[in-house]
């Protein structure tokens, strides 16, 4: 593509060519990265100490994202303030504390919480208490169009399953992370009659993160949203929370069993799915743990659309607005700011609002703007909103999601991650093109990101959706943008070093808020639907077509 002159980023012969269909292309506007640099200096600043979800700080930064909606001349839709309210319950331990008691011929085995093993503080219940014999079933995947089945010829009615952590290596990454979720593993349990869980740490997630690692968080809150009813979101009711035991406290459960777990563990490595069986031990399971209700908004503004036809579909544009808090494991400063996680992606998301506003031309759909609470608890803002949206739930036809965009050098290629699954790749590819840039494939599919973010809410809830970042190559032939990131990763992200100084580079920032506009401009301007791509997993899995 030839390069004539740059306006604001933008190819100037580039955004007058027309492409496929009826779309007509008018030039991109530009953005004001001063005002993005203002945004994330307010809601990264130490006043708002870290936006954790329900807390003083993530209300004033709901206030001010709210403020900005109405100064731009937004609806809204979900009451007079812009705010939806999402009602939590926050679980901690308080003076309680899981257990877990092994039950064998020879007597009991008390593990120690901490130590042994992990849980979380129950949200179903204050106190619930599990007793069953136990059933080995791997890793607990029921999925025929792979040719697994691990519940094939087990009977775990009314028992406690011990479920290998992960997924067999022959999964594609993305699918496999479904069935590898501890929410599919739970609800495949529960679907097969066991009334808990236990999951076990492996060789390979322990080199990933390890058992210790994660008992430093041990003693953080639990979250989930409650329905009308008092029942929080995300239960399965009659089945105990479980626990993670850690490995050499696993290996006590498999003594006189058929197999050991060293053998297991053997045939995990050398690629082979194990087979479960019946252990000849049965355990107690407990959790108590302490409610309280919270209230934590997610802030949403519509701008309506122009066109008759169109008016009536909705493109969510998401980001979350919410990070974790005060981290008192650090020395010195604690305020965990969250700039580029997600400060960034609220201040790229109020860019592209105010482009759409001041365009003078209004989207042919109409376009929800939603500052998501509880990305950082586990999506539960979101999944609120998917699941209680201000308009008919079919009429979302597509979400494009920011989430932590490293805005760390400029740079001349984006990732879009799902961009495989629907037609929102093929768009998110062509409007990348008409701002100078290109669209790269997914760097670390390892870290399977297409599940980890707010725009799973949507896909869930079979809207076809997105999630850009930034790419990793630069402009400047002297930054290595895979070392960059990676050294972000490493060095800021969920610390206190995430604040907004000179990590932050405001030309990327202007670049990722014209990208973001391009691609939001032709998904709500096109003729055509988003859709999913036929035969796509997800979209066979959760779409109401």
């Amino acid at each position: 593509m030839k390069i004539t002159k740059l306006i604001g980023g933008v190819s100037l012969s580039a955004a007058l060519v027309a492409c496929s269909g009826s779309l007509p292309f008018f030039p991109l506007p530009s953005a004001n990265s001063e005002n993005i640099r203002a945004d994330v200096e307010y809601l990264a600043a130490d006043a708002l100490q870290g936006r954790q979800t329900g807390t003083a700080g993530y209300r004033q930064a709901a206030d001010y994202v709210a403020d900005k909606f109405s100064a731009l001349g937004l609806q809204s839709i979900s009451g007079d303030d812009f705010q939806q309210p999402v009602p939590f319950r926050r679980a901690s331990w308080g003076t309680r504390e899981p257990g877990f008691v092994l039950h064998g011929r020879d007597g009991d085995i008390t593990f120690e919480a901490g130590e042994d093993f992990l849980a979380s503080p129950a949200t179903i219940s204050e106190d619930t208490v599990a007793s069953a014999g136990l059933v080995f079933v791997g890793y607990g995947i029921e999925a025929p169009e792979f040719g697994l089945d691990d519940y094939a010829d087990l009977d775990v009615q009314g028992k406690i399953v011990v479920i290998l952590d992960g997924r067999p290596n022959h999964l594609p990454s993305e699918e496999g992370a479904h069935y590898a979720s501890g929410r599919t593993k739970r609800t495949t349990a529960a679907a097969h009659g066991a009334i808990g869980s236990i999951t076990l740490n492996t060789p390979a997630r322990e080199f990933r993160r390890s058992f210790a690692r994660s008992a430093e968080h041990m003693d953080a809150p639990a979250f989930d949203w409650l329905r009308a009813d008092g029942v929080p979101g995300n239960a399965i009711p009659g089945l105990h929370p479980g626990v993670f035991l850690d490995m050499p406290a696993a290996k006590q459960l498999f003594i006189g069993a058929s197999r050991s777990l060293d053998t297991v563990y053997t045939e995990m490595k050398n690629g082979v799915v194990p087979r479960g069986f019946p252990l000849p031990y049965s355990a107690t399971l407990s959790n108590g743990a302490e409610h309280e209700k919270i209230i934590s908004p997610n802030v949403v503004g519509l701008l309506p659309g122009s066109d008759p036809k169109l008016k009536g579909e909705y493109v969510v544009f998401s980001a979350h607005l919410d990070h974790i808090g005060i981290d008192d494991t650090a020395e010195g400063d604690q305020v965990a700011n969250g700039a580029q996680d997600n400060a960034a992606g609220i201040a790229v998301m109020l860019e592209v609002a105010r482009l759409f506003v001041e365009s003078g031309r209004p989207p042919r759909r109409s376009i929800l703007f939603v500052a998501v609470t509880a990305e950082e608890e586990g999506l539960l803002g979101s999944d609120y909103f998917a699941q209680h949206p201000p308009v008919p739930p079919r009429s979302m036809v597509a979400n494009i999601n920011l989430d932590m965009p490293m805005l760390l050098y400029p740079f001349r290629d984006v990732i879009a991650f799902g961009a495989e699954h629907s037609s929102l790749g093929k768009t998110a590819a062509h409007a990348a093109e008409r701002v100078g840039l290109k669209l790269s494939p997914d760097p670390m599919p390892e870290e399977v990101i297409f599940v980890r973010s707010d725009h799973y809410s949507f896909v869930r809830q079979g809207v076809p959706a997105i999630y850009l970042i930034t790419g990793r190559e630069a402009r400047d032939p002297d930054i290595n943008g895979t070392e960059a990131q990676v050294s972000f990763l490493r060095e800021r992200y969920h610390r206190p070093g995430d604040e907004a100084d000179t990590q932050i580079d405001y030309v990327a920032a202007q670049q990722f808020a014209e990208v973001n506009y391009a691609i939001a401009r032709e998904v709500t301007d096109s003729d055509k639907t988003p859709r999913w791509n036929r035969g796509d997993f997800f979209g066979d899995l959760y779409s109401n077509d």
